[in-house]
């Protein structure tokens, strides 16, 4: 039955009876489930029944929140794109924010301002301006998302070339 108890019913093709997109219910996880197919029948075939099949339904495992960055390589000086995207099982997220740190330091604007970045459809980022003082060499780059829910960190490299 669909999610309001009503009896579905699937068109026969080619012999076939397909039921596609059907969401299972939680409560099928608790106890095992059986299900059968019942064909209606018609003029010309008669009314049939499968065998009861037993299903076993384990619960979807969520998946922890995450936030994802990528490398960069840069010249000093040059201007470089940081992005981010948040995931929570599918979730669109349009609230919290996300800061950048290079070797755990917060990236800041030509003020000295901490530059936060909106989130948006799962998603951020900003242009920023190497530092023409940067040395050639790696350093660590981490985007940090605060939100209501969670904290949620994810380090990367950053070459200067």
């Amino acid at each position: 039955k669909d999610a309001n108890g009503k009896t579905i019913y699937a068109k026969v093709t080619g012999g076939v009876a397909v039921i596609e997109d059907y969401l299972i219910p939680e409560s099928w996880a608790k106890d095992t489930v059986s299900i059968v197919a019942v064909y209606s029948g018609s003029a010309d075939y008669a009314k049939l029944s499968s065998e009861k099949v037993d299903l076993t339904v384990t619960p979807a495992q969520a998946e922890e929140p995450s936030i994802t960055t990528s490398d960069v390589s840069a010249a000093a000086g040059e201007t470089i794109t940081l992005s981010a995207t948040i995931t929570d099982n599918g979730k669109v997220i349009n609230s919290g924010k996300v800061v950048f740190k290079i070797n755990g330091k917060t990236v800041k604007d030509a003020n000295g301002k901490v530059i936060y970045a909106k989130v948006v459809d799962n998603q951020v980022g900003f242009e920023y301006t190497l530092p023409e003082s940067m040395k050639a060499r790696e350093y660590n780059i981490t985007a940090v998302y605060t939100g209501n829910d969670y904290r949620l960190e994810d380090t990367k490299t950053l070459t200067v070339n």
